[in-house]
């Protein structure tokens, strides 16, 4: 090597991803031209890309079907971008991508040209990985998942694969990357499902014995790809069922609620253990076990039921197979109190057993200590906690009050305060008190309870609301969130609210990963889905929004929030009939107070009846009931009434009025945004530090 190129030689780590468009050169050359000039201004869109070109640390490279991207110094930028691409190129079903990722050497040469450029085996390796996909992949070499495996953002998507066999006979280790929204699911082709057993046959048996080597091959292929494309349930995945009232005057239903989804709650916490979340197993009550096991992806369900009068009760609990219907395990607990009061803890930990799952000492640990040693204050929770439930006004009052009671005779029970802090946080929320009052209520709860337990997923998931959505602190809310989900990785309702302060910061690809994650462990909760339609609305993806409403009203045909979301995304796509006739239904189903009347109204601003909606707003104010400036201030926008559009906007900033923390994402709000004044509103509050553009 001549000394000229030698100070040229500079070999360092970098993560690579690599991309390639799948049937590139049966293109026509203009097809070809349109498609690949649409991938670059694609990629070049996506968040990660910009942020590593603004800070000089990317390098990228064409090749002949797509291109190389090379990250400097960051292991997850790869990853990131490949997934924000997959998002983005939903909007472009025609361009048919596979991606390949690989964290290895690079070292600068100098090419035929006497130019500066790029090789190394950091690159190689990437397309081999990349080679081994089909359309959608996007496949992560070994190195790369052992980097990301250990964090929770990234285990759940990450999906063992095996060995493909690449150039010059060599093998790599592969992980599919994918969810429901991104990746595929299938197993590729070039993934050869060979075990040890299966060489190629000997002639002996002559074209008999070729053939049952074939079939053989070919039976491991189909069952990869069923395993890979549907999902089997996991061996260790459990979905709790509303316990079965057996009592003479039927009068059980709070007490077995209770019990469901406090052994939901405790199961949750047992690591290594998938567990279906509370709103899913009870839309399946009283179904067969087949049914639920196969609609919830879960290889076995704990049913029971609830026998004997209140002072006389008879509880009955066993682990069944789905997959068999065969009994793993059961239990009875009689008419003791102290009995009940360690149910849920018992059940956790003989199921943990029967299912060949280990516990740690601080999870064996937990399950020792009941959580309250009073008999009747647990009963006031349960009664709570089912009432909170019902969501509605007058429940969540009347759950405050028994929470209350719970407390008065166990100032020490954790669950019954963390009770009263849910309870007024609703009630704040749902604009039954105001924001302030919530929060001067809730608050004193959420602290005693993390005093009596810190490791109280509950007490985490109701602060880090109270620091989000009542206070605008959202780095203290996401270390909650985030603590929460350690504690319970099960817990769909942290992941749902996590989920949603993601989506009010603008990180929607985020908020996005976090939701999906939230419906994987309560796959049949309509207000997930909802949530979900939300977090694509304030996204711009109407039309996904449109059909995430859908699916949730195909879960509950009545279901208001769905239709509030679903009226805003037809209004956005001037779908205006449409737009109109939902609003209607969200006030006909929400009980058709102001604060539901003024979300049709801004429909009908936006689809241009404004002397309508002109008076319906002096109706609302004339009457002076509680109603959000928030929503004042959208339907000023829509009327395009910009200073009062600003008086409103400034007026529920002050307030910290319902949906306020949405306004730097909020689609609504697009007609003043660029106004200085929207600025100068924001810049005082937490709220200045969001993206507003």
């Amino acid at each position: 090597m001549t000394p000229d190129l030698e100070p040229d030689l500079k070999l360092e780590i970098a993560h690579v991803l690599t991309i390639d468009v799948v049937a590139y050169s049966t293109l026509l050359i203009d097809e070809q031209s349109r498609l690949m000039a649409e991938l670059v201004r694609t990629v070049k869109a996506t968040p990660r890309f910009r942020q590593a070109a603004a800070e000089d640390k990317l390098i990228k490279l064409p090749t002949g079907d797509g291109m190389a991207l090379i990250f400097l110094s960051d292991a997850e930028a790869p990853i990131e971008c490949a997934m924000q691409l997959a998002a983005s190129l939903k909007e472009h079903p025609e361009i048919r991508l596979r991606m390949g990722i690989h964290s290895g050497p690079i070292n600068t040469i100098r090419d035929v040209n006497d130019r500066t450029n790029l090789a190394g085996a950091g690159i190689d390796m990437a397309q081999r990985v990349m080679d081994c996909g089909d359309a959608g992949h996007i496949l992560v070499s070994k190195r790369v998942a052992d980097d990301l495996t250990p964090y929770p953002r990234w285990h759940r998507y990450l999906h063992y694969l095996g060995e493909c066999e690449v150039k010059h006979g060599r093998k790599v280790s592969l992980f599919n990357f994918y969810s429901e929204s991104f990746g595929n699911a299938a197993i590729p082709q070039k993934v050869k499902c060979i075990s040890k057993s299966t060489k190629t046959p000997r002639l002996v048996f002559g074209g008999k014995a070729i053939f049952f080597g074939a079939l053989g091959l070919a039976a491991c292929l189909a069952v990869g790809y069923y395993v890979f494309d549907r999902e089997i349930a996991p061996k260790r995945s459990i979905a709790v069922l509303p316990f079965v009232d057996l009592s003479p005057a039927k009068d059980q239903e709070y007490f077995n609620d209770g019990i469901t989804e406090q052994i939901t709650n405790s199961l949750g916490k047992v690591p290594g253990l998938f567990v279906v979340g509370r709103t899913s197993a009870f839309i399946l009550k009283n179904r067969d076990v087949r049914e639920v096991g196969r609609r919830l992806r879960v290889s076995n369900v704990i049913e029971g039921s609830v026998s004997g009068g209140p002072n006389e009760h008879r509880i009955d609990v066993r682990l069944v197979n789905v997959n068999n219907g065969y009994q793993v395990w059961s239990d009875a607990y009689n008419s003791s109190e102290k009995d009940f009061l360690r149910l849920q803890s018992e059940v956790a930990q003989k199921v943990a057993v029967a299912l060949q799952v280990k516990l740690g000492v601080v999870e064996t640990e937990h399950f020792a200590k009941p959580p309250t040693d009073d008999p009747e204050a647990y009963d006031l929770y349960l009664r709570g906690r089912y009432l909170l439930n019902k969501r509605t006004a007058e429940s969540i009052q009347t759950g405050l009050a028994l929470f209350q009671q719970a407390i008065a005779r166990d100032p020490k029970f954790a669950l019954g305060h963390a009770g009263i802090a849910d309870a007024n946080i609703l009630l704040g929320e749902y604009g039954v008190i105001s924001v302030e009052a919530a929060a001067e209520k809730a608050w004193p709860e959420v602290s005693a309870a993390l005093k009596i337990n810190d490791r109280l997923p509950e007490g985490y998931i109701s602060r880090a609301i109270l620091f989000g959505d009542f206070e605008w602190n959202w780095n203290a809310a996401e270390a909650d969130y985030k603590r929460a989900i350690e504690l319970n990785p099960n817990n769909a309702t942290a992941y749902h609210w996590y989920a949603l302060q993601l989506a009010q910061l603008g990180r929607i690809d985020e908020a996005l990963q976090e939701i999906i994650a939230a419906q994987k462990h309560d796959p049949l909760s309509p207000i997930i889905r909802a949530a979900r339609a939300r977090i694509l609305l304030v996204g711009r993806r109407f039309r996904d929004a449109v059909v995430q409403c859908q699916k949730a009203l195909d879960l509950e045909a009545n279901f208001a929030p769905a239709y509030s979301v679903l009226a805003q995304a037809y209004a956005f796509q001037q779908r205006y009939p449409e737009a109109i006739e939902a609003a209607k239904k969200y006030v006909e189903l929400s009980g058709g107070g102001d604060q539901e009347r003024l979300e049709l109204v801004y429909v009908q601003a936006l689809a241009g009846q404004r002397d309508g909606a002109r008076k319906a707003v002096d109706e609302v104010r004339d009457r002076g009931e509680t109603f959000s400036p928030y929503d004042m201030a959208a339907i000023s926008v829509a009327l395009d009434d910009r200073p009062e559009a600003l008086r409103w906007l400034e007026k529920a900033i002050k307030q910290h009025s319902i949906d306020v923390e949405w306004v730097a994402v909020d689609p609504r709000m697009d007609g003043i945004r660029r106004e200085s004044r929207f600025r100068q509103l924001l810049a005082p509050t937490s709220l200045g530090s969001l993206d507003a553009n």
